[in-house]
């Protein structure tokens, strides 16, 4: 190395060291959801404010600018700090945030960031969109000062919302008609490891391994057929399946024509299978279920989900279009 350049290497330095101290504190941030990443609920807008001076700040959501919301108050910072929550109604797609921060009249912060949400089963992130991970190091170091981040192993064997730390941010995740076993009694730790790194609570498998290790039935259901269904193929249970809770039976992401019509676009326009004399091709729904009374008439009630015998995955182990007709069509 030249003498030259060392120099060089020791004024660059210097020169970075000087404006990192001149910079001033962060005023505002943007907590949830971080610029350019992804969510796929539309539950809370996170702020933080470094400064105990900023009285207000306004939230410019997509164009729409809030009316400014007063922090000032003794109450509010008693309760909630230099934290700010709010309830977002995003919409589907890209949503720009611009948030801003006042001393009384004055705005002295302003902060943006652009997010992705994504509503709907069929939808794909943009590729410089990441998934937004709350725990990481940094995303943790911000909880901390109101939420327990560090249980020991017997505090996250608590079954309740009120006794497991988990509880305090996740719970709403379980208000809904179904419950998972596993989420219902706040093990989260059978799948979810504590001390995974770089961020913790990663899966502590692959997802085909957590729910085989547990489903052992349907394991050895998949095994025996010819044909596996796509996501079953490759171990992807959670694209159909919720994992903690569902408003609908097995745990689905939506009633079973819109999972399916998810990925398979498109069939529920025009004729299906057939076109009869009417002109009218097989419905896709109805109010019952020939082959199972107790159940609505579906996709899954020619098709089965997980696999089959036959390449369009018939119930019932059929092969062919015309033994599937006469389960219901006998004549």
């Amino acid at each position: 190395m030249t003498r030259r350049f060392a120099i060089s290497i020791v004024c660059t330095a210097l020169l970075v060291g000087l404006l990192l101290v001149a910079l001033p504190a962060q005023a505002l941030r943007i907590v949830y959801p971080a610029d350019k990443t992804y969510v796929t609920k539309s539950n809370y807008l996170i702020l933080k404010t470094d400064d105990p001076a900023i009285t207000g700040v306004t939230v410019n959501l997509n164009g729409t600018e809030s009316d400014l919301i007063d922090i000032s108050d003794e109450v509010y910072r008693n309760a909630f700090g230099d934290i700010i929550i709010l309830i977002p109604a995003w919409n589907p797609g890209r949503n720009q945030i611009v948030v801003a921060a006042f001393k009384e009249d004055r705005r002295v912060a302003r902060e943006a960031a652009t997010i992705v949400y994504l509503p709907s089963l069929n939808t794909y992130p943009p590729k410089d969109f990441a998934a937004f991970v709350m725990h990481s190091a940094q995303g943790e170091a911000l909880c901390a000062p109101c939420h327990h981040m560090n249980p020991t192993p017997a505090q996250l064997r608590g079954d309740t919302a009120a006794t497991n730390p988990c509880g305090d941010c996740h719970k709403g995740m379980l208000e809904r008609k179904y419950v998972h076993g596993p989420a219902g009694v706040w093990d989260c730790v059978s799948c979810h490891a504590s001390d995974s790194r770089p961020n913790r609570y990663r899966l502590t498998a692959s997802e085909a391994e957590l729910c085989n290790g547990c489903h052992t039935d349907k394991t050895e259901e998949f095994k025996n057929r010819k044909y596996a269904h796509g996501p079953v193929g490759v171990g992807l249970c959670t694209v159909c399946h919720d994992p903690h809770a569902a408003d609908e039976k097995s745990f689905l992401r939506g009633k079973p024509n819109e999972v399916c019509l998810a990925c398979h676009e498109g069939l529920d326009k025009g004729s299906h299978v057939v076109r009869g004399v009417g002109g009218k091709g097989h419905p896709l729904t109805g109010p019952r279920n020939p082959l199972d009374e107790r159940k609505e008439f579906s996709c899954v009630s020619c098709h089965d989900p997980h696999g089959g015998e036959g390449q369009f995955l018939f119930v019932r182990e059929v092969t062919s279009s015309f033994g599937l007709c006469q389960l219901c069509h006998k004549k």
